[in-house]
C-alpha cells in the first residue's frame, strides 16, 4: 500500500525530528490524541509518529471490514502498513495495552526496523485460564461486557471510564475517557472489543526477540501487575518498571511518569547508536 494511502486512511501524524523515530500507537476504544499529554516532550529529540487504527479517531472508515478486523491481525496489518509504506526506521515503539499484542503480532513483518518496544500495561490475554494464569477479568465477565456494550453502548462507555481510568479525584479524566469511548462506530466499537477481550498471544511473545521495556502502573484492574510480571518472564529480553501511577491509563493520569521513563529508553538508544558509531 503507498504512502499516500496510509496516511490518510490511518489519520498519520508526524511531528519533530530525530535519528530515533518514535512511533506511538493507541489502546481499544481510544486514538492517537490520547496520547496529547506526552508528545510534545519529544519533539525536539524524535521524529514523532502517531496514527489511528482503522475504526478508530479520524481513520477513513471506507477500509475498514469485518472480516479484515475479526481479529487482532488486522490491526496488525495496520501497523505494519503504516511501518513499511512510510519507510520507518530506528523505531522505538510505544504500544498501550492491546497494543502490546498487536505489536507481537507485527513483530515478524517490523524486526528489522525496530529498536525497542515500550509496552505499556500490556496483556496478551485479558482472561483467566485457570490455574496457569491468571488476568484482569473471567470469561463471564467478558460475556457479560459485551452484552452490556451491545444492549446500552453509551451507559457502557459510562460505567467503564471511571472504573478503568481510577483516578476519582480527577473525574474531567473519566469524562474525557467516556468521549473517546462514545466517539467510535458503535459496531465497530464492540468488534474492537471482541478482538481485544477475547485474544491470547502468549505463545508469540517468546519470537519477540529485541528489547523490551513494561511500563505497568501499581494499580491497574485491567491489567494486574501479575500479568505484567508473565509478560516479562515470556519475552526473551524484557524489563519490567512499576510506575507510580493508577489506572488503565497512565500516559492520561500521569503523563510526566509516563514521559520520563519513555525519555530514558530513546536517550539509551542514541547513546548505542554512538557507540556502534
Amino acid at each position: 500500500m503507498d504512502k499516500s494511502t496510509v496516511l490518510l486512511r490511518n489519520n498519520v501524524t508526524i511531528k519533530g525530528s530525530g535519528e530515533v523515530t518514535l512511533l506511538l500507537a493507541h489502546g481499544f476504544g481510544c486514538d492517537q490524541t490520547i496520547w496529547d499529554r506526552l508528545t510534545p516532550d519529544f519533539y525536539s529529540s524524535c521524529t514523532v509518529v502517531t496514527f489511528d487504527y482503522v475504526g478508530s479517531g479520524e481513520s477513513d472508515l471506507n477500509h475498514y471490514t469485518e472480516e479484515r478486523y475479526q481479529d487482532l491481525n488486522g490491526y496488525a496489518d495496520d501497523l505494519v502498513d503504516v511501518i513499511t509504506a512510510l519507510d520507518l526506521h530506528n523505531i522505538v515503539l510505544v504500544a498501550h495495552s492491546v497494543s502490546g499484542s498487536i505489536a507481537t503480532l507485527a513483530f515478524p513483518e517490523i524486526k528489522s526496523r525496530l529498536l525497542h518496544i515500550v509496552m505499556l500495561n500490556p496483556s496478551p490475554r485479558y482472561i483467566h485460564d485457570e490455574p496457569s494464569y491468571k488476568s484482569g477479568f473471567s470469561r463471564s465477565d467478558v460475556d457479560q461486557l459485551m452484552v452490556m456494550m451491545e444492549q446500552n453502548f453509551y451507559g457502557w462507555a459510562q460505567g467503564m471510564a471511571p472504573q478503568v481510568m481510577d483516578n476519582p479525584e480527577h473525574p474531567e479524566l473519566s469524562s474525557e475517557l467516556e468521549q473517546h469511548f462514545r466517539a467510535g462506530e458503535s459496531r465497530i466499537v464492540r468488534a474492537f472489543a471482541r478482538a481485544t477481550f477475547y485474544s491470547d498471544v502468549r505463545s508469540k511473545l517468546e519470537k519477540v526477540a529485541c528489547p523490551v521495556t513494561i511500563l505497568q502502573a501499581d494499580k491497574d484492574i485491567v491489567v494486574p501487575q501479575m500479568v505484567a510480571e508473565y509478560v516479562t518472564q515470556q519475552l526473551p529480553d524484557a524489563r519490567l518498571k512499576i510506575i507510580n501511577a493508577r489506572g488503565h491509563y497512565p500516559h492520561v493520569s500521569a503523563p510526566d511518569v509516563v514521559s520520563q521513563e519513555i525519555t530514558k529508553v530513546v536517550k539509551e538508544q542514541y547513546r548505542e547508536q554512538q557507540v556502534r558509531g
